[in-house]
């Protein structure tokens, strides 16, 4: 997952709670940060419930899990398409291609022979 190493510390910069939990400049910066200073593609995710602030709540929760799970849900999708428009994005498999080693094909993984 993308950290951002500060204070002596790496510290997440790859969405989940803590994006909805933190202010989004951090992640603003943070990735920036990344891309811009280290050259690097970074990873972000989000759940997609973390989108629907009108979902049930869990009756009888504790503070702690409330505070995790709902937090800051009403301003989670505008805070998303804010971070969407400001940086670049693709799939996994095509922002690391070129990182990965190239590795022969295995005779199992061949594919079959086209029928005739």
């Amino acid at each position: 997952m993308t950290t951002v190493r500060a204070f002596g510390r790496n510290w997440p910069c790859s969405g989940g709670g803590y994006f909805r939990l933190l202010p989004t400049i951090l992640y603003r910066l943070g990735l920036s940060r990344v891309n811009n200073v280290e050259g690097r593609p970074g990873i972000f995710y989000f759940h997609p419930w973390e989108i629907d602030p009108g979902q049930p709540r869990i009756a009888g929760a504790g503070w702690k899990s409330r505070l995790r799970h709902y937090t800051n849900l009403s301003r989670m999708e505008d805070d998303l398409d804010r971070i969407l428009r400001l940086f670049a994005w693709d799939r996994m498999d095509q922002v690391y291609a070129e990182l990965l080693p190239v590795r022969e094909s295995s005779p199992r993984l061949a594919a079959a022979p086209a029928a005739a």
